[in-house]
C-alpha cells in the first residue's frame, strides 16, 4: 500500500507551480469546503476527530501550494446531533459558496445535509455512514461515504467468527434505532446462514433503552448457550447494553460492529473481555500498517492528543478521496469530480482500499482490522477481508 499521504501533496504542489504562472485572478479564489457536522451531542464522538483529521490534511495541502494552485478555505456549522438542523447547516454552507460538503457519519442524521448538497449540485461525502443509502440510490449520484457498508461489517464478523474462532452458533441482538445497526444485523444474518452457522435466536432493543433486562432474561433462558452474541449497535447505548449483559453474568463472547469503536466507553465495563469488532485502524500503536501509525503520530503532533476514535482517519480519507479526484479532473466541478471517483478501484487511501462505481458509493469488501478488547483497550488482532459480498437486495434490505 502506498504511503498514507499518497501522492497528494506532491501533485498539489506541482499543479500549484504550473497554475501560479498563468491563471486568471478568479482561478486564485479559494476552494471552499463546508462541514455540516456535529460538534455537540452524542454524534460529536464520531464527528469531531474526523473533522480534526480533515483539517490536518487541508493544512498540509495549503502549506504545499494548495489544490490546483488554490488555497482551501473551510467553514464548520454545528448540526448538534439534530436531524432537523442538518439540512439547515448544509444550506448555510451552500449559501457561503461551498464547493463540496462533509456531512455527518450516519445516514439518518447525515442524509438531510447530503440531500441539500445533491440538490445544489455539490459533492457530499459522509465520513462514516455505513448505510448504502448514503449514495446513489438513497440520496443521489453526488453523494459518497468514505466508510464500509454496515452489511459488510456484519458479514466480516460472521466470516471471522466461523473461520478464525470456530464458532458454530450465535444469538443476534439488534439495535433497531437507526438504519446503520439494522443493516449490520442483516449482513451478519445473511452471511452466517450462508456459511453454515446456526442462529439460535434473535432479539431487538433501542439505543436509548435504559434497560435490556427482558432481552437478557431471554438469552439466559436459552436451552443451550450460544457460542457468541452478535450485537449490532453503537455508543452510547451499545456500551450500556454490553455493561448490562456482563453484569448479568453472561460471559459469552460478543461480536459487534464499527459503531462500537473507541476506548472512551470501555471504562463503563471494567474487565471487559471476549469483545470483538471490525474497524478502520488501531489506536493502540499495534496497527499492522505503518502508514496508520504515522497518521496517528501526525494527528497527535498537530492536535496535542492522540485520537480516541478509529473514525478519525475517515475525515482525512474523505478529503483525500475528493482532492485526488479534483487533481485528476483538474476541476472542482461536481460532474468531473464524480466521474473520476466512480472509477476508483482498490485505490489505496488512508482508510484502506477504496472502490466506487456509478451505482455504489460505499465499500463492500475493504479489508477491515479485527480488534479485541484486552486490558481495557481495543487491541489489533489481524486484517481480514470478507469473501461473501452483499448483493443489491441485501444492501438495500429488499424483502426484509
Amino acid at each position: 500500500m502506498r504511503s498514507y499521504k499518497n501522492t497528494l501533496l506532491q501533485a498539489a504542489l506541482a499543479v500549484a507551480t504550473v497554475s501560479s504562472t498563468g491563471a486568471h485572478a478568479q482561478d486564485q479564489e479559494p476552494i471552499k469546503i463546508g462541514f455540516a457536522i456535529a460538534l455537540s451531542g452524542w454524534m460529536a464522538n464520531y464527528d469531531v476527530e474526523p473533522h480534526n483529521a480533515a483539517e490536518m490534511l487541508i493544512e498540509e495541502i495549503n502549506k504545499n501550494g494548495g489544490l490546483l494552485g488554490r488555497q482551501i478555505e473551510t467553514k464548520v456549522v454545528d448540526m448538534k446531533t439534530d436531524q432537523t438542523l442538518a439540512a439547515t447547516a448544509a444550506a448555510e454552507l451552500i449559501d457561503w459558496g461551498a464547493d463540496m460538503l462533509i456531512v455527518p457519519p450516519d445516514y439518518d442524521f447525515g442524509s438531510p445535509a447530503a440531500l441539500a448538497a445533491q440538490n445544489a449540485g455539490l459533492v457530499a461525502i459522509s465520513t462514516g455512514a455505513g448505510d448504502p443509502k448514503m449514495g446513489v440510490q438513497g440520496v443521489g449520484p453526488n453523494v459518497f461515504t468514505a466508510h464500509t457498508a454496515s452489511q459488510s461489517q456484519g458479514i466480516v464478523m460472521a466470516d471471522y467468527a466461523k473461520a478464525a474462532l470456530n464458532f458454530k452458533t450465535a444469538y443476534m441482538l439488534e439495535d433497531v434505532s437507526i438504519e446503520y445497526s439494522k443493516s449490520a444485523c442483516a449482513g451478519f444474518e445473511a452471511a452466517w446462514t450462508n456459511i453454515g452457522g446456526t442462529l439460535i435466536g434473535k432479539d431487538t432493543f433501542k439505543n436509548d433503552d435504559p434497560s435490556i433486562a427482558s432481552q437478557i432474561t431471554r438469552i439466559k433462558g436459552l436451552e443451550t448457550a450460544p457460542d457468541a452474541i452478535f450485537m449490532c449497535s453503537y455508543t452510547p447505548g451499545g456500551g450500556a447494553a454490553v455493561r448490562q449483559i456482563r453484569a448479568a453474568g453472561i460471559e459469552t463472547p460478543i461480536l459487534s460492529v464499527t459503531g462500537m469503536t473507541g476506548n472512551f466507553w470501555l471504562e463503563a465495563v471494567p474487565g471487559l473481555k471476549d469483545f470483538y469488532i471490525p474497524t478502520i485502524m488501531s489506536l493502540s500503536g499495534d496497527d499492522p500498517r505503518p502508514e496508520i501509525n504515522t497518521f496517528i503520530a501526525d494527528y497527535t503532533a498537530r492536535w496535542g492528543a492522540a485520537p480516541t476514535t478509529e473514525f478519525s482517519v475517515l475525515g482525512y480519507c474523505a478529503i483525500q478521496q475528493w482532492a485526488h479526484a479534483v487533481e485528476k479532473a483538474q476541476s472542482v466541478e461536481t460532474e468531473a469530480v464524480v466521474q473520476v471517483m466512480n472509477t476508483y478501484k482498490d485505490e489505496p487511501f488512508a482508510c484502506g482500499l477504496t472502490t466506487y462505481t456509478d451505482q455504489l458509493h460505499i465499500q463492500l469488501d475493504r479489508p477491515q482490522l479485527i480488534m479485541k478488547v484486552e486490558d481495557g483497550a481495543f487491541r489489533a488482532v489481524e486484517m481480514y477481508r470478507n469473501t461473501f459480498i452483499p448483493d443489491m437486495n441485501l444492501l438495500f434490505r429488499v424483502g426484509q
